[in-house]
């Protein structure tokens, strides 16, 4: 009875999972302007840039490869909210990875173990017999530091603060608030540490007014691994909660697997808890994720960390403008001691050859036609 109960239940959550992309729910979605909103209060308004300010800047700069801070968003809002990033490395080179990748775009980063400790990353050695120990114990460690949110993650979490940055900035940070993925177990929701989580300065002032030494922080959790719920479960008590992180289009911000997993159907086995348990579900395939995603959860090498990097902050396609990078190369100039009939001779030449630069398709026998039509064309010219 307990194995046909069980394969009852799997088959429902499968079911289930197949029927989520047509969650009535998701209608009710529309874009709110929130960020537009706070940026018009600040008397400022978005606009495309031309890329060519970064790409081709003056060269008497001191620093020719930085980017353009002063003339973009990213660089207004790098200002403006500020973000520390708390990240709980297993290896010393997943954690000089992320200090050499992501790592980079947070104003503060800090990485805290209960053994390992390495100074030129820097990685701090903080005691503590319980995941949840470890993560509140970090906390009162970085009540000095200036940030107004702080997302925690782990070294094969790949977070973008710049899109966090993006979605927070409309909200008070003052104000408790506990962003991420919404999972439930035990009767506890709880934001997933496998897709990272976002607390405001905030909540972080109410969790620590509970635990304000390390001893209350020890006495929060028992186990390791299962920290993100013990936090769920206190900042319930004190009233904060989880919400629906998802997008206007019901796509996922923050993403506890990796673009491997999530962009291919069925990728995620309907075994898994994710179906199960996520409060706020997005649908797997090329509609998982939002456009201004978090975070994604599962790099499971070093290379595909700073291949990341590169997509994501080094690769510039010209999606518009690029006047510089898309202009043709200018036609050469003619000599001015040329008369008419001499300038006009070049011009019908010019012209024989740019209708002949396209490779023929049949290279065997039209290339030897092509060479023909231009002999003959010069002898009609001259």
């Amino acid at each position: 009875m307990f194995g046909v109960g069980f394969l009852l239940g799997m088959l429902l959550a499968v079911l289930l999972h197949k029927n989520e992309p047509n969650d009535p729910d998701l209608a009710k979605y529309s874009y709110d302007f929130a960020y537009e909103k706070w940026l018009y209060s600040k008397g400022l308004y978005s606009t495309n840039i031309d890329p060519d300010l970064n790409r081709y800047k003056d060269k008497n700069g001191t620093d020719i490869e930085a980017p353009v801070k002063d003339y973009t968003e990213a660089g207004f809002l790098y200002d403006t909210v500020k973000v520390l990033c708390l990240v709980f490395p297993g290896t010393r080179d997943g954690a000089a990875t992320v200090n050499r990748t992501w790592g980079q775009h947070c104003n503060h980063m800090r990485f805290y173990h209960q053994t390992l400790k390495d100074p030129t990353i820097p990685i701090r050695k903080l005691a503590s017999g319980s995941s949840f120990g470890l993560l509140c114990n970090s906390l009162l460690e970085v009540t000095d530091i200036d940030y107004d949110w702080v997302v925690v993650a782990t070294e094969d979490t790949f977070v973008l603060p710049e899109n966090l940055r993006y979605y927070v900035s409309p909200l008070n940070s003052s104000d408790p608030h506990y962003l991420g993925h919404a999972m439930r177990f035990w009767n506890v929701v709880y934001n997933w540490q496998d897709a990272a989580y976002t607390l405001s300065r905030g909540a972080v002032d109410k969790l620590l007014y509970k635990f304000n030494t390390k001893e209350g922080c020890e006495s929060g959790g028992k186990y390791w691994k299962n920290g993100d719920w013990y936090l769920g479960k206190h900042l319930h008590q004190l009233g904060i909660n989880p919400v629906d992180t998802r997008d206007e289009e019901g796509k996922g911000r923050f993403n506890g697997y990796s673009f491997k997993k999530l962009l291919f159907p069925g990728a995620v086995s309907g075994f898994e808890r994710y179906w199960k348990d996520s409060l706020y579900l997005s649908e797997d395939g090329p509609r998982c994720c939002s456009n201004n995603a978090v975070s994604f959860h599962g790099i499971l090498s070093n290379s595909k960390m700073y291949q990341l990097e590169y997509l994501f902050y080094h690769l510039r396609p010209f999606y518009k403008g690029g006047v510089h990078g898309n202009k043709a190369a200018p036609a050469p100039l003619q000599s001015p001691h040329l008369s008419w009939e001499e300038r006009w001779k070049e011009e019908e030449l010019m012209k024989v050859f740019d209708s002949l630069l396209t490779t023929p398709a049949d290279m065997t026998g039209k290339h030897l036609n092509s060479f023909k039509k231009v002999k003959e064309e010069l002898q009609r010219v001259s």
